[in-house]
């Protein structure tokens, strides 16, 4: 009986390890890397934000730590026309869902516009932030950017068109 019990068991362990399924490595097409990208990115603002909002910290100052902490990437030696196209890369880069269209420009400013910045938020908050809450950690990320570039930023937004406006110092 002893036997039969084990050779049972073995028989249902063999039989168990044999169909189970088998990993494979995931093959994402473009449009769902840039939908991991995108969300990951908010994910990890909005639970550094929310966790800044815990310890009592404002979006916007939590937002000018963050710029402060990118400044050793900027070289503000680079101009005025470096800081402008980098930051409207990284815009455009960061909400892959947003149409971007430049309004006006001059050697020393520029204004563009970006579409469905509030995308993630239409249902309401979003990881624990709002939009507001999101659009002024931004702003205090951005301006702490742009003063050490000798630049200014600033913003409007309305129900999520939002206007962003670079000027050099």
């Amino acid at each position: 009986m002893k036997i039969l019990t084990i050779v049972f068991a073995a028989l249902l362990s063999a039989s168990t390890l044999y169909a189970q399924e088998s990993f494979t490595v995931p093959q994402l097409t473009p449009e769902q890397e840039k939908e991991v990208l995108y969300n990951h990115v908010y994910a990890y603002f909005a639970a550094g934000l929310s966790m800044a909002k815990e310890k009592g910290v404002s979006p916007e100052a939590y937002g000018k730590y963050i710029g402060e902490q990118f400044q050793v990437f900027w070289d503000p030696e680079a101009g005025f026309p470096f800081f402008v196209n980098q930051i409207m890369f990284i815009l455009q880069g960061v909400n892959p869902y947003s149409e971007m269209e430049i309004k006006e420009q001059n050697a020393k400013m520029i204004r563009f516009t970006m579409s469905n910045m509030n995308m993630l938020f239409k249902q309401g908050p979003a990881y624990g932030i709002t939009y507001n809450e999101f659009l002024a950690c931004s702003d205090g990320l951005m301006k702490a950017v742009a003063n050490h570039m000798k630049a200014n930023f600033s913003y409007k937004d309305t129900d999520g068109l939002y206007e962003v406006t670079l000027t050099a110092q």
